[in-house]
């Protein structure tokens, strides 16, 4: 039997992976989370830890963990301004990610973003980049680091430009040349599945799973 600690369950993704898991009869209890109350506390597997995300050393959990997911993430739109987005796609993930490494011998399962570097002109694509790199350095006993194109599914919110940029991306990833095929939209489904599955094979290490390797689940 399995325990798993969850951050981000509430979003797109994060909601989907939290349906496997709560139909898996392996995982014995499931640690969500979150700041603030969720739709999953009455269910019987799950335990809700309400904490400020920006300190993870208030999170005391006595349980050995097996598996770590994390599904935060949201847009410079909806946050606010860049130093809130940034808080939540990098301090938030990478404090997550040091009480994982200094707490647990789990797996540590994180969405980023395909074209992530730190190098990036664009400061999404950088942020995630100095993410993964931060990742990088903790001493975890495994990292899987999920790189997706641009997600597409049922959302809580509409975004716009994901919807204009759907049927260009859908239509170049046809063509059959590598680069356009990877830029190929994911479904929402599609990286919850992956998450779910991957976790289950017993690995270590430091691995990225590229849009087109989530495009097969």
């Amino acid at each position: 039997m399995k325990n798993v600690i969850i951050v981000g369950a509430t979003g797109a993704t994060g909601s989907q992976l939290m349906q496997q898991l709560l139909n898996d009869v392996t995982v014995e209890n499931i640690y969500v989370v979150h700041y603030r109350p969720t739709p999953f506390v009455h269910q019987n597997k799950v335990t809700e830890i309400i904490i400020d995300l920006a300190n993870f050393n208030d999170l005391n959990i006595e349980a050995e963990i097996d598996f770590a997911y994390c599904c935060l993430g949201t847009t410079r739109k909806k946050a606010g301004s860049l130093a809130a987005f940034r808080q939540v796609d990098k301090d938030y993930i990478v404090n997550f990610g040091s009480w994982v490494a200094n707490n647990t011998k789990a797996q540590l399962h994180v969405i980023s973003a395909v074209g992530a570097n730190t190098k990036s002109v664009s400061s999404y694509l950088q942020t995630k980049g100095e993410t993964e790199q931060l990742l990088r350095q903790l001493p975890l006993t495994a990292l899987y680091l999920y790189q997706p194109t641009l997600l597409h599914g049922k959302r809580d919110e509409f975004r716009l430009m994901e919807a204009f940029a759907y049927y260009p991306l859908a239509i170049l990833s046809l063509f059959p040349v590598p680069l356009l095929k990877q830029q190929k939209p994911i479904g929402i489904d599609q990286l919850a599945n992956s998450m779910y599955q991957l976790s289950q094979q017993v690995t270590s290490g430091y691995h990225v799973i590229s849009s087109l390797e989530i495009q097969q689940y």
